[in-house]
Order: structure tokens, then sequence, then C-alpha cells
């Protein structure tokens, strides 16, 4: 996590934002006390890794959201048995 003054901040905002929205954290200091940190909007604790490989170049964001729905199952006239043993036959 990057860390910088208030003055810091003022002076480069616009490119501090641009640098959060690729997933970069920011700390925001006074008198180098930590008060602020400006994280990616609808962030949550769980997502900090993936933020920070973001932010290291390591990862690549997805380009679009996750489907709104599951897509449908494909229908088949044999029972669930006879599919997985289909399916282990296959395998071997």
């Amino acid at each position: 996590m990057r860390q910088m003054g208030v003055r810091e901040l003022k002076q480069s905002l616009s490119e501090t934002l641009r640098a959060v929205g690729r997933g970069e954290q920011v700390r925001v200091t006074i008198r180098g006390r930590a008060v602020a940190d400006i994280v990616p909007a609808g962030a949550t604790a769980g997502n900090d890794r993936v933020r920070q490989l973001v932010a290291e170049g390591r990862l690549v964001a997805p380009s679009r959201a996750h489907p709104r729905r599951p897509p449908r199952p494909v229908p088949d006239r044999r029972s669930a048995s006879a599919l997985v043993l289909a399916e282990r036959d296959a395998e071997r």
C-alpha cells in the first residue's frame, strides 16, 4: 500500500484516483500519522490480495461482470446415475 501526505495527495489527486481505479490502495497521512485509506469503490476486505495483485500487474481484472443468471442445464433423458457412470467410463 502506497502512503502519501495530504499535500502530496492534493497535488496529484487525479493521478492517484486513476491508480486507485486500477486496484491500488493509498494510505493518507497527516504529519506521519495514518488518517485514511483510499480503496477502490465496492471493495471488501476479502479482495485485498486480489487488488494487490492487480496493482502489481500480476493479475488482470475481468473485463466484464459475472453473468446475472447461471447457465441453463442441458436436458438429458438419462438418469443422474447413468450420467455419472458414463462419465466415469469415459475417463478410463
